[in-house]
């Protein structure tokens, strides 16, 4: 089990349990799912803790009895179907490069596709290069991964973090590829998880689409505000400090009880050198994180058009709003007219600075809505 860190709360990645919060219910049901061999689409907001989730699967699985190869695949950083071979291939690379030969065959089997090796100089961990020249190529590459994949002498579990991508690669058949191949392997479950939620139900839920009813479709909420002042108050108890009464739940207004947020306020309130953490100390960290942010946020101003800005403006100062084309918000904030917010709800959305959580408009970044509201009340 990895060392418990200085500082509990982590605010990236995953390194054990001890400083995993809750997910108790969503932890198991995962577990089941897997176990069944049924496929898993987890969906959830950005930095709420999904990816911390799947690697706390991940490590119950490999710290259980008979242990399954779990093959991790984050999409995110990929923009076409070479990338998402190179990654993959990397991937299968770190569970299997112990097996004697096992690179040779591997070279041999993808030398249509050229594949160089490389090693991370401060891990030591190989990533490979392939060049893909058309879609039939990738088709094949996939082919041939899944194939040494399944070769295995384990339970197998695949997990592609942040699936929706795939929806921007320039190669338009990606999705029957890899539910065609996928389904020539119904012994390995897969999860497919994301934070766009109308990409990824479309992809899941629409009946012209090649994953239609493919898989169980998983929602991520909130962490509660109970279990997560227990994790909180049993972590800061730990490190000799206290928190008085009114601290937690103002932690969890200014941060919407979002995940990584609240990790990272807790984060800097474990490493502050007073004891007893009041009210005065947890304001003076929020203006510590959003005086750090002031260069970014206010590099947006230059890049967003006014009008857009001053609905951000609008829906920070008020935390959000239920019906930004109602005539009373217009006239609170000046803005033009119904039609004019609701071009630029849907650039911001686009841009995915703001979000419908189903009952209001926010904006998306947290830290920036405050850092709005904050230079909203300051004018």
């Amino acid at each position: 089990m990895p060392g418990k860190p200085a500082n509990p709360f982590i605010t990236s990645g995953y390194i054990g349990p001890d400083c995993f919060c809750n997910r108790t219910n969503e932890t198991e049901r995962l577990l089941k799912a897997l176990s069944s061999k049924r496929h898993v689409t987890l969906i959830s907001l950005r930095r709420t803790g999904k990816t911390g989730l799947l690697r706390h699967v991940e490590y119950l699985l490999k710290h259980g009895k008979n242990p399954p190869v779990v093959v991790y695949v984050d999409l995110l950083p990929t923009l076409n179907g070479n990338d998402l071979l190179n990654v993959l291939s990397s991937a299968l690379l770190k569970v299997r490069q112990s097996e004697k030969g096992f690179f040779e065959k591997f070279l041999s089997l993808l030398s249509h596709l050229r594949p160089k090796l490389t090693y991370d100089q401060l891990t030591g961990q190989p990533s490979v290069s392939l060049t893909i020249d058309s879609p039939s190529e990738v088709q094949s590459g996939f082919m041939s991964l899944m194939h040494m994949i399944t070769e295995i002498r384990k339970e197998l579990i695949i997990m592609f973090d942040e699936f929706q991508q795939i929806n921007v690669y320039p190669e338009k058949n990606i999705e029957h590829i890899l539910r065609s191949i996928i389904q020539m392997h119904p012994s390995v479950p897969f999860v497919f998880s994301g934070s766009s939620k109308h990409m990824l139900e479309a992809m899941f839920s629409s009946a012209g689409r090649p994953f239609y009813q493919s898989s169980e479709l998983m929602y991520l909420e909130k962490i509660s505000g109970e279990d997560y002042g227990s994790f909180i108050v049993e972590k800061m108890q730990a490190g000799n400090k206290k928190l008085l009464p009114p601290v937690l739940p103002e932690i969890f207004k200014w941060t919407r009880l979002h995940t990584f947020y609240v990790q990272y306020v807790c984060n800097l309130l474990y490493e502050h050198d007073a004891r007893v953490i009041d009210e005065q100390v947890l304001h003076n960290i929020f203006y510590t994180i959003l005086n750090s942010y002031e260069p970014l946020y206010a590099g947006y101003t230059k890049l967003i058009p006014s009008h857009q800005y001053k609905l951000l403006q609008a829906m920070a100062a008020e935390d959000g709003i239920s019906q930004p084309t109602s005539g009373d918000f217009i006239s609170r904030h000046n803005l033009v007219s119904a039609s004019s917010v609701n071009t630029s709800l849907k650039a911001l959305t686009d841009k995915e600075l703001i979000v419908h959580d189903g009952s209001k408009w926010l904006v998306y970044d947290v830290f920036y809505a405050r850092w709005l509201e904050y230079h909203f009340k300051k004018n």
